[in-house]
């Protein structure tokens, strides 16, 4: 018995070992084998709740939301319910815009133990991200109090500062939080992500890019091991325009013939585009309308995407769709779109992608009859936003962490639109952010029109209150320099910034017609 017991608390010693290692690796950004190791720790234990935590953590910090999902359902088989894993499965529901899954998650945990830390952060960040500030600061006040170091919850403070127009608290606590030395590289790149916002609000648009450019320098070396091993996001948008721009026209001139099956929806909408085109206020204020259900930026041609738009044989493949492929792999994307949650049978569905531009030959074999609703915005004010904003990770957004990087995935993604709308039979109606901002119900009913759609008052709500969410009053600095409520004209003030862009982009701002917009 003193035996078995020795050789018990040995391996427990050892399962110990194996967890501070994955814990040092991954705070390194050496993901894989901080993954290694934490699969290793959960082998060792099944029914301990704390090693599959940690690797559901991991995995989403190493952004593989999927595995992370994988590795939570699991621990919970094999656990049992545990406040600090739901905790973690929350955390990754919520990053995939599964709102409501995470809410039920976190709720949950708390039921478990009422104290937990994770759960009541979470709620607190949904509270955030709906604008509700009375209710994150009713969430986080507790914590801080029982926490007052803790880095993430300052920075959380500093988010709620932000959002309630307390610009200068929120740059001194974070200017204080980015300096310190207890923060992980990725909470560091989040606080400079977040100082720059505030800066860029009390009309500080230089020291606000420069905070923003070192987060996003940090989120590059942090997970330049793991974009190194994939094809770049500028190198695949090159690779389909030129294959493209030599295939035969004739095999992309139509598509198979399918029958849509009763819970299909009744029409079918991608809004694509560029990442910050302003594709969320116009999302929002569609899903307004009765008859619209919208989904969010879910994978749901992700899966069509890694099957035929890979390599040169799948798209010749994707050329010769047949009958019955076209149907099995329709049925697949909606299965992916009714496990998100949205109830489409005899609605119109709209689903929004702004990175999913380059999917479009998906919709014109698959689903011939959908329309595409392609979101332009000033390309000097999207790339400025792109580079400004914190995003989850992915090949796109990791061509995010550089100026010239972003402009360069910019130029791809157009020249890729462009190659596309000479070859495919799609239906497209360009929608100006711009124009939307200056006549949001003439542009909403247009589109509505376009759309088989009556507008509905809703529609207009809907998208007042976004707005008020997404966009604050500007200080005399930033009116001065040209930038007005609605987040057009931006750029002027980061012009000495993004000089070394500017000729990337000038074709872009002459074809769309947004070199009138200079001065």
């Amino acid at each position: 018995m003193a035996g078995e017991e020795e050789t018990a608390r040995l391996r427990e010693t050892e399962r110990r070992q194996v967890l501070a290692a994955a814990a040092t690796y991954q705070a390194q950004g050496r993901f894989e084998p901080a993954v290694t190791l934490f699969e290793r720790a959960v082998r060792m234990a099944p029914a301990d709740p704390e090693g599959w935590s940690a690797l559901v953590v991991c995995l989403f910090t190493a952004r593989r939301p999927d595995l992370a999902l994988e590795a939570a359902a699991a621990g919970l088989e094999r656990a049992g319910p545990n406040a600090g894993l739901l905790s973690a499965r929350a955390q990754v529901l919520q990053s995939l815009s599964r709102v409501d899954e995470a809410a039920a998650d976190y709720q949950q945990a708390l039921n478990l133990d009422p104290g937990r830390f994770e759960a009541r952060f979470g709620l607190a960040l949904q509270a955030v991200e709906t604008g509700d500030w009375p209710a994150a600061e009713a969430f986080v006040a507790p914590l801080i109090a029982q926490h007052p170091a803790a880095p993430n919850l300052a920075w959380l403070a500093a988010r709620i500062a932000v959002g309630r127009g307390d610009l200068e608290t929120a740059r001194q606590g974070l200017s204080a939080l980015a300096a310190g030395e207890a923060l992980a590289p990725d909470q560091r790149a989040a606080a400079l992500l977040l100082l720059g916002e505030a800066l860029d609000g009390l009309g500080l648009p230089g020291d606000a890019f420069a905070a923003a450019a070192e987060g996003k320098a940090i989120q590059r070396q942090l997970f330049a091991e793991r974009a190194a091993g994939r094809e770049g996001e500028v190198a695949k948008l090159r690779r389909l325009r030129g294959w493209f721009e030599a295939a035969d026209p004739a095999p992309w001139q139509s598509a198979p013939a399918v029958r849509p099956s009763p819970d299909e929806a009744a029409s079918h909408v991608f809004l694509f585009g560029f990442p910050r085109s302003g594709t969320t206020l116009l999302e929002q204020a569609l899903a307004g309308h009765s008859d619209v259900i919208a989904l969010e930026e879910a994978p749901t041609l992700a899966e069509a995407f890694a099957e035929f738009m890979t390599s040169a044989e799948g798209l010749e493949r994707l050329a010769a769709l047949s009958a019955a492929q076209a149907a099995e792999w329709r049925a697949r994307y909606w299965a992916q779109v009714k496990a998100h949650g949205a109830a489409v049978t005899g609605r119109l569905f709209l689903d929004k992608a702004p990175a999913g531009t380059l999917t479009m030959p998906l919709v014109a074999k698959l689903f011939p009859d959908a329309k595409v609703l392609f979101a332009l915005r000033d390309p000097r004010d999207v790339v400025l936003s792109c580079v400004r904003n914190d995003f989850q990770l992915n090949a796109m957004t990791y061509a995010f962490t550089s100026l010239e990087e972003t402009a360069a995935c910019y130029d791809a993604c157009m020249a890729l639109a462009g190659a596309y709308a000479a070859i495919l039979p799609i239906e497209v109606m360009e929608a100006r952010h711009e124009a939307l901002i200056a006549d949001f119900a003439g542009g909403l009913a247009a589109i509505t029109a376009w759309l088989g759609l009556d507008p509905q008052p809703a529609m207009l709500d809907v998208a007042a209150t976004v707005a008020g969410r997404t966009v604050r009053t500007p200080s005399a600095a930033q009116l001065r320099a040209g930038v007005n409520t609605a987040g057009a004209g931006r750029w002027r003030a980061y012009a000495a910034e993004l000089e070394p862009v500017m000729a990337v982009l000038a074709p872009w701002v002459e074809t769309f017609s947004y070199a009138g917009a200079e001065g």
